[in-house]
């Protein structure tokens, strides 16, 4: 009755969360909120806010 599902969610965010991590270089979590920081900001996601 249900579909097997061929792609799954949670490991997908994980090895995204590791492959993140493993990039950053980071010994630490404040190493790698420094690098997750300086990367959004050169996103073309991210917006400045106008005031």
């Amino acid at each position: 009755m249900f579909k097997e599902k061929s792609f799954d969610a949670i490991k997908f965010k994980r090895k995204l969360q590791e492959n993140s991590w493993k990039n950053s270089g980071a010994k630490n979590l404040s190493e790698y909120v420094r690098y997750v920081n300086r990367n959004a900001t050169k996103s073309k996601l991210h917006r400045k806010y106008k005031n």
